[in-house]
């Protein structure tokens, strides 16, 4: 699996050339909904976890790439800021990459100034923000013990100040852990302070993490979206891959390719690859294999590897 992978359909940033700076799964939180699983390796330590040589390379076959996107999107199967080669990347994408550069986080490095300095020069940075009460942010982020929220929330308001792009604030509700009105209020006095150009709200619309971690009703989405107020959006984190399969002779590579990134169900992976038959097939020869399993969330049957 390339640390360069794409275009996927992302409904926040249309068609997304992902760039990914960490291995499955070295990050700061071991948040309970987290979709690509648990953490690994629960760290804010900043280390060579993609080499540079390998970044350097997957860059420049993005400035290549002759199939159509709409953002090369800096991520990873953890925390993307935690490679310390975060920095490089983003001045060299800036320089050769003609596409607007978008880096999701979870927000726990924009404390570190060099980190932030690189955030400010990217065109779009999408941080996550689930809890602004002590309490709900260490039930529902599970962060490293010296992660401070308050100095996350007062890093977002630095990048904010001084950054060129723009800054969408990811929230995410889990059931009965941060969704109290308090909660809520928290929440909203500190995005007050942040200012963020948008606020998108997310439930556990994949497998978690963690079997506790249950979604809001569309209801209670709304109910939110409503405290939050007008900067606030319900979204949500499907995304699919944009390629049909046609004759590709690897699609059981490509469904473990995609679902070991993310679970996906049928429906999602049809509109995906197209062929129903081949890839109903293709499925069940790996769920076999023990290649792939099945899981049922919310009344509906996954994929995931």
């Amino acid at each position: 699996m390339g640390v360069l992978f794409g275009p996927v359909k992302s409904r926040r940033l249309g068609l997304s050339l992902g760039l990914e700076l960490v291995p499955k799964k070295i990050c700061s939180m071991d948040c309970l909904y987290c979709e690509v699983g648990k953490t690994t390796l629960h760290t804010i330590k900043r280390a060579d976890y993609t080499d540079w040589s390998t970044l350097e390379r997957a860059i420049l076959q993005a400035k290549d790439f002759k199939g159509e996107y709409n953002v090369l999107t800096l991520t990873g199967s953890g925390e993307p800021t935690l490679n310390i080669h975060f920095e490089r990347v983003v001045e060299l994408a800036k320089r050769t990459i003609q596409k607007p550069i978008a880096v999701l986080t979870n927000s726990t490095t924009v404390v570190d100034d060099s980190v932030r300095e690189a955030l400010c020069e990217v065109d779009l940075v999408l941080a996550s923000l689930d809890a602004a009460r002590k309490s709900s942010f260490r039930l529902v982020n599970r962060p490293v013990s010296d992660v401070s929220l308050e100095a996350i929330i007062q890093g977002l308001k630095e990048l904010r100040i001084n950054m060129k792009g723009e800054l969408w604030l990811e929230v995410l509700l889990v059931k009965d852990i941060n969704d109290s009105k308090e909660d809520l209020f928290c929440l909203k006095e500190a995005i007050v302070e942040i200012n963020p150009h948008r606020v998108q709200l997310n439930t556990v619309v994949r497998p978690p993490a963690y079997a506790l971690a249950k979604p809001l009703s569309w209801e209670e989405l709304v109910k939110v979206r409503d405290i939050i107020g007008d900067k606030a959006e319900i979204t949500t984190s499907q995304v699919t891959y944009i390629n049909s399969v046609g004759g590709y002779e690897n699609l059981e590579e490509l469904l473990i390719d995609y679902l070991t990134r993310r679970p996906a169900p049928f429906s999602e992976l049809l509109e995906v690859f197209k062929n129903e038959k081949k890839l109903s097939n293709s499925l069940e020869k790996l769920v076999d294999q023990g290649k792939l399993k099945r899981l049922s969330h919310q009344g509906e049957i996954f994929y995931l590897s």
